[in-house]
């Protein structure tokens, strides 16, 4: 009897093993489908390979074209702005040679170039389609005349930036104020570039020019002949219709400037500018000492 129980209840029905052999109450298995997104890549790729592939060679292909054309060779070079450089030498300096092509010509190499020459601060060079290439210089503008007492001894302009850029040739201008007594710092080996804002002294010198670039009509810079450089007594100023000498000093240039006019002002008012020795700005504490000569 315990074998036919154990028959009925651990032995699976008939019906319910033919169920099971049909596959009702199976695992499903897995179907492995083919990638079909990674085929269509693949062709997406290849043909966009394909067409870069041909764009080059068609750029290739005309860009050569555009060059044994010479639609855009260089035929014509325009200089602008130069007054003091000669434009034969910014032709030179810019080194274009005919035939060059607009498209490959460098204009940051070309603008180093001509910055060579001694008279150009800044240049701007520019394309003009199709054939010209246009060169715009920025002369420095000189505001004084140096004198430089050294192994490169000589007369030098200095621009209004105080950068000393180029030598003082025959038949150029001179009408400037003019520095004396100035000597470089050791180990300045170039003059041309030189910044007069290297030390104190030279500083106050720079100052004094700058105010005095301002224009009143009391103490203009046309008015000034000479800045003289001591390391004694600063800075020693003489004017171009009087040779008396104006000690200015150290420091405190645009105060004792301003002081200056107002003291000009008051004897070419009062006509009585005739006669005067020297003028001491720096006499003692902010007083001003003015000496005359004995009658």
């Amino acid at each position: 009897m315990l074998r036919q129980f154990r028959s009925n209840y651990i032995r699976p029905p008939a019906q319910l093993r033919i169920r099971l052999n049909m596959g009702r109450y199976q695992q499903p298995t897995s179907v492995v489908h083919k990638p079909e997104w990674n085929i269509q890549l693949i062709r997406k790729s290849f043909f966009l390979l394909v067409l870069v592939m041909l764009f080059g060679v068609a750029g290739r292909w005309g860009f050569r074209t555009l060059e044994r054309s010479g639609t855009f060779s260089v035929r014509r070079v325009t200089v602008q702005g130069n007054r003091m450089s000669n434009e034969a030498q910014i032709r030179t300096l810019a080194d274009i040679k005919q035939g060059d092509q607009l498209f490959s010509v460098p204009p940051e190499e070309i603008e180093k170039r001509v910055r060579q020459h001694p008279w150009i601060d800044q240049v701007e060079v520019e394309r003009v389609w199709p054939d010209t290439l246009t060169i715009l210089v920025h002369e420095h503008r000189p505001m004084a005349i140096i004198n430089i007492e050294d192994k490169q001894q000589g007369l030098y302009y200095l621009d209004h930036h105080g950068i000393v850029f180029a030598p003082v040739e025959s038949l150029q201008d001179i009408d400037y104020p003019v520095i004396t007594g100035f000597v470089p710092p050791d180990g300045s080996e170039e003059i041309p570039g030189f910044d007069l804002g290297g030390n104190a002294i030279s500083e106050d010198v720079y100052e004094f020019l700058q105010v005095a670039a301002r224009g009143n009509p009391i103490l203009p810079l046309q008015s000034i002949s000479e800045i003289h450089v001591t390391r004694e007594k600063g800075i020693i100023v003489y004017l171009v219709e009087h040779p008396f000498p104006i000690y200015i000093g150290y420091g405190n240039v645009e105060k004792r400037y301003y002081q200056l006019v107002k003291l000009l002002e008051r004897f070419y008012r009062k006509r009585r500018i005739e006669g005067i020795k020297e003028i001491r700005m720096d006499y003692h504490q902010g007083r001003i000492l003015v000496a005359r000569s004995e009658p």
